[in-house]
C-alpha cells in the first residue's frame, strides 16, 4: 500500500504515516482519492466507491478498511 500510494500521491515516504490523510497531505484532494481507488483496484483487486473514500480519512483507516476486505499486506 505504502508504494502505492507515494506513487500516486507523489509523496515522501516520511508522509507515509497511519495518522496522516487529506488534511497533512495537498495532493490527496477528490483527484487523489479517485486515483486512489483505482490504484487499489488495480493492485489489490478491491473496489472502493466513492462514499468510503470520502469516509476514509487517514491512511490507517484505508489500511484497515482493506485488510477488513481481505487485503493482506506488510
Amino acid at each position: 500500500l505504502g508504494e502505492v500510494l507515494v506513487n500516486v500521491l507523489l509523496i515522501d515516504d516520511d508522509q507515509y504515516r497511519d495518522d496522516y490523510g487529506p488534511a497533512q497531505i495537498a495532493s490527496w484532494d477528490s483527484l487523489g482519492m479517485l486515483e486512489i481507488a483505482m490504484a487499489v483496484e488495480r493492485r489489490f483487486g478491491v473496489a472502493l466507491e466513492p462514499e468510503q473514500m470520502v469516509a476514509l480519512q487517514t491512511i490507517g483507516e484505508l489500511k484497515e478498511h482493506l485488510r477488513s476486505q481481505g487485503v493482506a499486506f506488510g
